[in-house]
């Protein structure tokens, strides 16, 4: 018999799919929704320094947009805070941050390439993705001028025929 020894996520987490991230709870909601709490799995390097961090300050839940998983979804992040242990380290505290929620984000790059990508290969008015979507106006218009910045200027394109 074969037994796989390496590390397997649950199924809950491979269905959400979010990187970097396990499910820890999913729970279904009155109005037929689901709240799905997690976390992160990145070992939390301090912003300052570097120093990985092994000892937690604190916790709390924040909530966090994110692209819809078989219907409507509230994502909570059960976030932790943590003590940079560096002496040398003027930053004492820092709250984990990812690729996908990066510092004081409240909705996930996934969400946000999404919602550009939306609005760029359906030529859609910004308005109606983010009615679409179920997300404000305001955050279409960041995430597409976001995109914009690092668009290539118009001598660096070459054009073919």
């Amino acid at each position: 018999m074969h037994e796989n020894t390496g590390s397997q996520r649950d199924a809950a987490s491979t269905i959400f799919n979010l990187p970097d991230y396990h499910v820890i709870d999913a729970i279904d909601l009155p109005d037929g929704g689901r709240r799905v709490v997690i976390a992160s799995t990145v070992p939390p390097g301090c912003p300052s320094c570097g120093v990985l961090a092994t000892k937690v300050h604190s916790r709390r839940s924040q909530h966090v947009r994110d692209v819809p998983v078989a219907g409507a979804m509230a994502v909570v992040w059960a976030k932790r805070r943590w003590f940079c242990l560096e002496p040398a380290c003027a930053r004492r505290t820092f709250w984990e941050a990812t690729d996908q929620v990066p510092h004081r984000a409240r909705s996930t790059t996934r969400l946000r390439n999404q919602i550009v990508s939306a609005v760029i290969t359906s030529g859609r008015a910004a308005s109606e993705v983010a009615r679409t979507h179920g997300v404000s106006w305001w955050l279409v218009q960041a995430a597409l001028a976001a995109a914009a910045v690092v668009l290539p200027t118009a001598e660096d394109v070459s054009v073919t025929c």
